[in-house]
């Protein structure tokens, strides 16, 4: 059992794939004393997870998303990590397992994406970021950081925050807690990133460039265009392919051998 009780928040499309997923990670599987708050039927994620603060009965709230899977080892390392914050009296914002900063290429903290695979830089010990990938957003609800209300559908949630927590003067940090999202690859970005991303880029102008798990955000939009750009063309030529599909169940995906070799755990 970890050391602390957390409060978890979900925004929730689909209950199997909850329960395939976060509610087979061990803890959950345990006689846990965490509070989890599940949101269906949201306009966006924004207001999903403010409803959600406002519910929150302890001081730590992680948002995660409903397919990802939590090792054993997952609480331990979150722990440490809160651990090492509070022993340094660091004022952070945000923590995540997958962050990104403009000398970070590929992002710091080692996670296992379906279609990916193993991808991120391991660390040792928490690392400072600009933004972090909202498979695992974490906050202090004494921090009074909340989402974003007029921010539309379900992306770049996170990056908002985490510039929200900037703009207080908050450091955000990625730390090595290694999970399995274990999602539905997507060929191409729909258009509800887009208009996201458009929001973002208004919002925070004084930021830019940032960067993000998906791209950079910047001035001129370049690393938008080639994204774009590639996209197009894989789908003129042909060359799409299928996408991947999350597997039945995220315990089978590493394999006993490497489950042994989880980042951090040794």
């Amino acid at each position: 059992m970890s050391d602390k009780n957390f409060t978890f928040a979900v925004a929730v499309n689909n209950l199997e794939t909850l329960q395939k997923n976060l509610y087979r990670s061990p803890e959950f599987l345990k006689d846990h004393k965490h509070q989890v708050i599940i949101k269906q039927n949201y306009l966006s994620a924004s207001l999903a997870y403010n409803s959600a603060i406002d519910e929150a009965e302890n001081e730590i709230v992680i948002f995660i998303h409903q397919d990802v899977y939590l090792p054993e080892t997952w609480f331990s390392d979150i722990n440490r990590c809160l651990s090492y914050l509070e022993e340094r009296q660091v004022n952070w914002g945000v923590l995540g397992c997958f962050g990104s900063r403009r000398d970070a290429d590929g992002g710091l903290g080692r996670v296992y994406t379906t279609g990916l695979g193993l991808h991120g830089t391991e660390i040792n010990e928490p690392e400072p970021v600009e933004t972090l990938d909202e498979i695992i957003l974490i906050i202090r609800k004494s921090s009074g950081l909340r989402f974003d209300p007029l921010l539309p559908h379900f992306h770049l949630y996170g990056t908002d925050l985490c510039l929200s927590a900037k703009n207080k003067g908050m450091t955000n940090f990625a730390f090595q807690g290694f999970c399995i999202h274990n999602t539905n690859q997507l060929l191409s970005l729909p258009g509800e990133f887009y208009a996201c991303y458009r929001y973002v880029k208004r919002k925070w102008a004084k930021f830019l460039p940032i960067y993000t798990s998906c791209l950079r955000i910047s001035y001129l939009d370049k690393a938008l265009y080639r994204k774009r750009a590639r996209e197009l063309f894989k789908k003129i030529a042909g060359k799409e392919g299928m996408p991947l599909l999350r597997v039945d169940d995220p315990r089978t995906v590493l394999g006993e051998k490497a489950f042994l070799q989880i980042p951090g755990s040794n």
